[in-house]
């Protein structure tokens, strides 16, 4: 194991002494604003004094209930300044899933933006523990208290409040894939002592003095384990960072521009639309950048060449969890990478391959990935039993299946609680949907196991055609047939319009498992007589003529259900233009049903999460799509 040096024994000491290191040197720029780490640590101190005057002390949780902003990470820093423990909660949660959270890990504080008062007021009944409300916005709510007066009327000194390495920091939720989302306790050290791992991946080879002249693009949610650390790591190593409020096809080019940015890090997804934009992105010049870090979920293999060829830079993929504080491998900068690989440990981490016996295994043999380290989570909060299952004699169980090559990269083959066990033979149902994948009809695919009485568990195949495409049960098995060894083939096929997908776009296979959160076609008999045509005739009164700039695209809308038809938007020279019918050349084309239609129109459901869940599905220049819902008022 690569041995790490790390020079901080907390967070407060971190920020206090990088203050002092690079007092007048810019820290965060957000939209023309600059901070430097000097004004940083003194906003920090600021909010941190206006806790300990609501009584926050040592141990106690504090919510961050807001999207990317100064503001986010200066109440994240000012709790974990005076010890106690930051809690980043995910701006997309539902009221209901946002009540678990707050009641699960007994904060009794939450700081938020004035857009997210009328969810706390529908739920605030419910909440057992939370006492106080502070509010960013010009005119906080009755019964919050002023975010901006607390930032304008407390001190700038902050009083010693002794914190030891091992004192809990964080509190970030998992996802929830497999059960109902659970609170993954970080201490001060495990995140000082990851940064440092990450440093020695990263750092370019200059020495430190080069260290400040790096930029980092940042625009993932900080309520991401990725995000916050990244931000962590600016000061951890002093170098800059432009932070963004979310991704945008039209800011990224001139943030990289402007701040002269030389890395960002994102998920396949935003590689994936950066490409098919590449031709307005590099509009810019975008000559600073020197590599980008890839996580999340897998990138296809040919995806990273061509990225790399045509930005001129080089993909890093990692792998990580929450529970082991963002990042456990991760290929080098300037070193050798294999593309399909996660890469090697990080330094200060050991990663094996263990079976479930609980022996280490060789290269080349597939068994479950586990990790051990100082970046290793404390256990889940309030939860002794999740944490016993979760970490054994001191190794972190991922639950993630995979192997190790003779040259220690790592891959990934499956999640071990999706693998299916049919009459005692092993199946990854990874490799199963990859063969369903490559169906000429199918949009995705999602594999589980059900109960059966003589195999155990039989397979099942969830499967979202290609809308407009018909296909039947018999066209998939025969296609898995010739592609999968027998055991391996779905016997039972369902279609349904769309899969159940978290935030990051991955698969939740415990509602497929229960049922919930599936839109079948039946669904779509019930939709009511919906004017759609009234619904696209709207799209000029809300297009921002502005922030479209020189953007040219045509968008061709087709829409199937019992209200059905094809509607063409084209932007050209600042204008909008909408006509029912087709489009002559459409840069992309956009199909979905009536029912989805209805449901975002109502805000039922957001855009991205559709596009994750296979209810709208794209051809053609998917970063159109991205473009017109940035300029839409």
């Amino acid at each position: 194991m690569e041995k790490v040096e790390v020079r901080y024994q907390n967070i407060r000491e971190m920020i206090e002494r990088r203050a002092v290191e690079s007092e007048k040197k810019p820290y965060i720029f957000f939209y023309g604003r600059e901070i430097t780490f000097g004004e940083f640590n003194r906003l920090v101190n600021r909010f941190a004094n206006g806790l300990l005057k609501l009584g926050i002390k040592k141990g106690d949780v504090v919510y961050i209930y807001m999207t990317n902003s100064p503001e986010h990470l200066i109440a994240t820093c000012a709790a974990v300044k005076i010890g106690a423990i930051a809690c980043p909660i995910n701006t997309l949660l539902k009221p209901f899933e946002l009540e678990y959270e707050l009641n699960d890990s007994m904060g009794k504080v939450i700081v938020l933006e004035s857009q997210f008062i009328p969810v706390i007021s529908g739920i605030k009944n419910e909440l057992k523990y939370l006492k106080y409300i502070i509010e960013l916005g010009e005119t906080p709510s009755e019964g919050s208290i002023s975010y901006s007066k607390i930032i304008s009327e407390e001190k700038n000194e902050l009083q010693e409040i002794p914190i030891e390495k091992n004192d809990h920091a964080f509190i970030f939720y998992t996802s929830g894939t497999t059960g109902k989302p659970k609170g993954a306790i970080l201490t001060h050290w495990s995140t000082c002592y990851t940064l440092a791992g990450i440093r020695m991946a990263l750092g370019p080879e200059r020495g430190d003095e080069a260290e400040e002249d790096e930029c980092a693009l940042i625009f993932l949610p900080l309520f991401h384990v990725n995000a916050m650390m990244s931000m962590l790591s600016g000061i951890y190593r002093g170098f800059k960072i432009a932070l963004l409020r979310k991704f945008s096809v039209r800011e990224f080019g001139p943030t990289v521009e402007r701040y002269k940015c030389t890395f960002f890090s994102a998920v396949p997804k935003v590689y994936k639309i950066l490409l098919e934009a590449k031709d307005t992105v590099k509009k810019h010049d975008l000559s600073s950048l020197k590599f980008g870090v890839c996580g999340a979920a897998p990138m296809p293999a040919e995806r990273i060449v061509e990225f790399e060829k045509e930005f001129g830079i080089e993909i890093l993929e990692g792998y990580g969890l929450t529970e082991g504080t963002v990042a456990s491998t991760l290929h080098r900068r300037g070193g050798k990478k294999k593309i399909g690989s996660i890469g090697p440990a990080l330094p200060g981490q050991e990663v094996r391959i263990m079976d479930e016996n609980g022996n280490f295994l060789g290269p080349n043999q597939v068994g479950e990935i586990v990790i051990r380290g100082d970046n290793v989570m404390v256990g889940y909060f309030g939860k002794e039993e999740e944490t016993k299952k979760t970490l054994k004699d001191g190794w972190l169980h991922t639950g993630d299946i995979g192997y190790m090559d003779e040259e220690g990269f790592f891959y990934i083959v499956d999640r071990s609680k999706d693998m299916i066990i049919k009459g005692g033979e092993n199946i990854y149902p990874k490799e199963v949907e990859d063969v369903l994948h490559q169906h000429p009809k199918v949009h995705d695919a999602a594999v589980i196991g059900v109960k059966h009485e003589i195999h155990g568990e039989e397979v099942k195949a969830f499967i979202v055609p290609k809308i407009g495409e018909k296909i039947t049960e018999e066209e998939i098995i025969e296609f898995a047939s010739k592609h999968l060894a027998d055991y391996k083939v779905p016997r039972i096929v369902e279609f349904v319009i769309g899969l159940p997908t978290n935030p990051v776009g991955k698969v939740m296979k415990k509602e497929l498992r229960e049922g919930r959160g599936i839109i079948t076609f039946s669904d779509l008999e019930n939709v009511p007589e919906i004017n759609l045509d009234f619904i696209f005739q709207a799209f000029p009164s809300r297009f921002n003529k502005e922030k479209a700039g020189r953007w040219n695209a045509c968008l061709q809308y087709i829409v199937h259900g019992k209200n059905s038809g094809e509607w063409c938007i084209e932007i050209k020279d600042g204008e909008m233009n909408v006509k029912k019918g087709r489009c002559e050349s459409p840069t992309c084309i956009i199909k979905t049903y009536d029912l989805v239609l209805m449901k975002l129109v109502t805000k039922e459901l957001d855009g991205v999460t559709a596009i994750n869940s296979g209810l709208i599905q794209i051809e053609g220049n998917e970063s159109d799509l991205a473009i017109l819902s940035e300029v839409m008022g």
